[in-house]
């Protein structure tokens, strides 16, 4: 038996570009077309999903144009990873979550009516560990939102690992609009 002594080194970016290279991994990296898409509404380019005899799942990229809220919720949960692994200038990702589920929050919309008191915004801040990678549970009404930012710097840009088959539910607002300060 021959022993194969093998030393640990930390990984750098070069020996992570190398074993991709190889077709061992794939790292977590917004693709090109995403960071470079000049889209109006954003773009969105799923990164893989997996064969469904493994069980549906998928991973996405997500840049956001768009200020203007379109809450929603799922049947099932999803994964929020907001990483900027290339270190590209971007500006941050705002997400919008309600209080309540999905049928509160509509019950509430249709009367007595929503206040800010019913939501939370969160600027995210990328590569914070303690809070840029979760989990959205099911029946959360959330969105995602591109408010103006810094000259210079690039529209939001983060991951969402799902369901391959997940549907959106759109949030009714009942005429509630928004106005973000950040």
């Amino acid at each position: 038996m021959k022993t194969l002594k093998l030393k640990a080194v930390h990984p750098t970016a070069r020996i992570l570009k190398s074993l991709e290279a190889r077709g061992l991994i794939r790292r977590l990296d917004p693709p090109k077309a995403i960071l470079d898409s000049r889209s109006a509404n954003g773009a969105v380019r799923t990164i893989y999903a997996s064969a469904p005899r493994f069980g549906s799942h998928k991973l996405i990229c997500i840049k956001l144009n768009s200020p203007v809220p379109k809450l929603n919720s799922h049947e099932d949960n999803e994964e929020f990873i907001i990483v900027n692994p290339g270190g590209n200038r971007l500006n941050p990702v705002y997400i919008l979550i309600a209080l309540d589920k999905h049928e509160a929050f509509e019950r509430k919309a249709r009367g007595p009516g929503l206040r800010p008191e019913d939501f939370v915004f969160l600027r995210m801040k990328y590569n914070d560990f303690s809070c840029c990678i979760f989990t959205m549970l099911k029946g959360a009404v959330h969105c995602e939102v591109a408010l103006k930012g810094k000259a210079g710097f690039g529209a939001p840009v983060f991951f969402v690992s799902e369901p391959s088959k997940l549907k959106m539910k759109m949030a009714r607002l009942n005429g509630h609009v928004f106005s973000f300060k950040r």
